[in-house]
């Protein structure tokens, strides 16, 4: 049994734990949490101290002191919280401590009843200005309704002043307090229940997914404002009590999945969400992908499955974002070589299945270093872009393009059937020629752009993409060797002279090697035109190779160009050629001027400055004793750079010789641009100028040209006297070929005498 006193301390016991009961609900609810502290400590308070009052023991007066300040101060910071301030616990026990201490001062050192009243006082000014700051600040009229209530109560506690607040008190007065108070608990756990809820609420309308909570009939409980949306419905509380809308492009499938998750909540609660990806269909008709999150929960007996729908478009628009920078080509936005071979391996697949095949068209563009050298990256880069859209224009259906190198290009045509697709690829291949073939142009400047094709058929049998890529590269080469501009069809034999060439490279590889004596330096005399004398010699290269035989240079420097060999190779002659000159030197007193064939990547080389000096202080040179011949190809750059070198070069000495001059293209532009000191009329003038009239008229022509700008003139390839003759009476310098004297090792050489 208990006491009567006790009823109105245990209904604010109660009234804590509502308090608490909503905190463990919503833990960010810190007003919640400091009110139950409140009303726990106000109802502990009442008991200790009625017991202290019917005699017990001091300490109880103590603890309810301490009780009532603690309420006091909890209540005051409650509020405090209610506005997003929150006290630390500190500060909120330091100030109960400093509360109860001048209640007890009060209540103990002056009069019992004057404590009381201090706390009365303290409790009507805690409730009125409560009852302010909720009225006008926070315009919740409910609860400073209850406050004021609260505190208007205490007025009935006056009329028995005496017995205020202790177990003689009046059971009007009483029932006043019980009442107020229990009233203000109740407003306060309405409202702190109400404010989580809306605070869940308000999270949940403004979520950028739609969420939607279904019992396992269908019926909406609840939705927020984006699923209100995709539904087309103008607020969520329009569709509670309603079905839900399935809101999904495939109906069936969606009807089938609700069913699947509605057997598995009926069964109970779902222990993980499943997660699951559809395209949903907004009411307006617009589809987009999304990912459906199913979960279930028990609410008071009723399963309710609740359904979270997040747009994944800008999620599928990264990853394609991500995937097209990964198989694309940056410059083109064509697909690159990883993707190219993807999709190939398909195309493939499909035409074996069907009996079909793919042809592969591998499009080079001829000689496009010069748009760049000439014009500036940027413009060749502008070119490129250019090139794709041409080659977009001549596709057709299923067809595939694809950038895989700097300037180079594939085309796939698949579907073909019959003999008759030979000539449909044939056709589209002098289609993209025309498109390709050209000039470029920039500010004054211009350069002919055109291209070569390699094309390779898949096989009946099935081709792998790497196998197809191979064998249009074979043709390639074999396009190019032919003069560019042109197609070639992979055969079988590429195959095999791709394997020549791959064992020519190794043999030359080894050949370079150090300590190998394969290779050799011949030298042919260059003759004076009238007396017939050696005036100096050319370094001609010849290679004996163990496994080979002897190879000619026809045969092995094209594939040296092919690859860095040329580099080393053209190095290993430079520093053989100054060797021999200075032993020459070292053993006679002089040596003749040795002309050394230069290839273009070797003379365009970032340190071939640098390593001629370098052999020259090496065998102890003048630069005098060296002529570098270059080919019109090495002379086709409009870079300045270039000039500049030959400019050194001529000046620190080094002979600088222009050879088969007339097989390239404006070749009168090059002795008007650079400072030359020989000219070599091509042997292709010199065969039979004695039978020709027009050879004789060209030979003429060069003759006077080069000798106004201070050119020796040297004819090649002289065979006949007839030709020596005419040649001699055209004004040439010097001569060369096997008439005057045919290539010879260095011991076969002896240096002619100092002139």
């Amino acid at each position: 049994m208990f006491a009567v006193y006790d009823v109105g301390a245990y209904s604010v016991a109660l009234l804590a734990l509502a308090f608490f009961l909503v905190w463990s609900g919503d833990r960010l609810h810190h007003a919640a949490w400091l009110w139950g502290w409140a009303h726990l400590a106000l109802a502990l308070a009442s008991i200790t101290g009625f017991r202290y009052q019917l005699g017990g023991a001091p300490w109880l007066g103590a603890v309810a002191v301490l009780l009532t300040g603690f309420y006091l101060v909890c209540m005051y910071s409650a509020n405090e919280a209610v506005q997003g301030r929150v006290v630390p616990w500190w500060r909120l026990m330091a100030w109960s401590l400093g509360l109860s201490g001048l209640i007890a001062a009060v209540g103990f050192g002056v009069d019992q009843l004057a404590g009381r009243l201090l706390v009365l006082a303290l409790m009507v000014l805690l409730y009125v200005w409560s009852s302010y700051f909720f009225f006008t600040r926070l315009q919740l009229p409910w609860v400073g309704g209850a406050f004021a209530l609260r505190a208007a109560g205490f007025a009935f506690l006056l009329i028995d002043g005496a017995n205020f607040s202790t177990v003689h008190q009046s059971l009007p007065a009483a029932l006043t307090s019980w009442t107020t108070n229990l009233i203000l608990g109740l407003v306060l756990v309405s409202t702190a229940s109400r404010q989580s809820r809306r605070r869940l609420e308000q999270v949940i309308r403004h979520l950028p997914d739609a969420v939607v909570a279904r019992r396992i009939d269908g019926t909406v409980l609840f939705c927020n404002d984006s699923f209100a949306r995709l539904a087309g419905v103008r607020s969520p509380r329009l569709m509670v009590g309603k079905p839900v809308p399935l809101l999904s492009a495939d109906e069936r499938e969606t009807a089938r999945v609700v069913h699947e998750i509605n057997a598995v909540a009926g069964r109970g609660a779902m222990s993980m969400p499943v997660t699951m990806e559809r395209r949903i269909r907004r009411a307006d008709g617009g589809v987009f992908p999304a990912e459906i999150i199913y979960s279930s929960f028990n609410d008071f007996g009723q399963i309710v499955v609740l359904a979270q729908v997040r747009d994944l478009t800008e999620r599928k628009q990264a990853e394609e974002e991500r995937l097209r920078l990964v198989t694309s080509d940056l410059l083109t936005g064509l697909p690159n070589r990883q993707h190219l071979e993807f999709k190939l391996r398909e195309l493939l697949a499909r035409s074996e299945a069907q009996s079909q095949r793919c042809a592969l068209l591998l499009i080079d563009i001829d000689h496009f270093k010069k748009i760049n050298d000439a014009l500036g990256h940027l413009k060749g880069d502008e070119v490129l872009r250019e090139i794709s859209q041409l080659l977009g224009s001549c596709c057709q259906g299923s067809d595939l393009l694809a950038r895989v190198g700097g300037d180079e290009f594939v085309m796939v045509m698949s579907g073909l059937a019959g003999r008759e697709s030979v000539l449909a690829v044939e056709d589209r291949a002098r289609q993209v020629l025309a498109q390709l073939q050209r000039e470029v142009r920039q500010g004054g400047l211009g350069v002919t752009m055109g291209a070569s094709i390699g094309i390779a058929f898949s096989q009946p049998e099935g081709s792998s993409p790497q196998a197809l890529l191979q064998h249009a590269e074979l043709a390639l080469y074999e396009a190019k060797a032919h003069g560019r501009g042109e197609w070639r069809f992979f055969s079988d034999d590429m195959d095999a002279r791709l394997a020549a060439s791959l064992r020519l490279e190794s043999a030359l590889r080894s050949a370079l090697a150090e300590g190998s004596q394969e290779l050799q330096l011949h030298y042919q005399p260059i003759c004076d035109a009238r007396t017939g004398a050696p005036v100096k010699v050319e370094a001609l290269l010849r290679w004996n190779s163990p496994t080979l035989g002897p190879v000619g240079p026809d045969r092995f420097i094209p594939i040296a160009e092919q690859s860095a060999l040329i580099l080393d190779l053209g190095h290993w002659v430079m520093n053989e050629a100054m060797r021999q000159v200075a032993a020459w030197r070292a053993a006679h007193g002089h040596a003749p001027v040795v002309s050394v064939n230069v290839s273009v990547r070797q003379f365009l080389h970032k340190d071939f400055e640098l390593q001629l000096y370098s052999l020259l202080l090496l065998h102890g040179l003048p630069a005098s004793q060296i002529e570098l011949e270059l080919t019109e190809s090495v002379l086709a750059g409009e870079d300045e750079e270039l000039q500049g070198l030959l400019a050194r070069l001529r000046d620190a000495g080094w002979g600088l010789s222009l050879d088969d001059f007339g097989t390239g293209y404006s070749s009168l532009s090059y002795l008007a641009r650079f400072r030359l000191s020989t000219v070599k009329i091509d042997r292709s003038f010199v065969r039979g100028v004695d039978q020709d009239a027009r050879k004789r008229s060209l030979v003429r022509a060069i003759v006077s040209m080069g000798h106004s700008l201070g050119l020796v003139v040297v004819a090649e390839g002289v065979e006949t006297e007839a030709e020596r003759g005419v040649l001699l009476q055209e004004g040439c310098d010097q001569l060369q070929g096997y008439l005057l004297g045919r290539p010879a090792p260095a011991q076969d050489r002896p240096p002619t005498p100092a002139a």
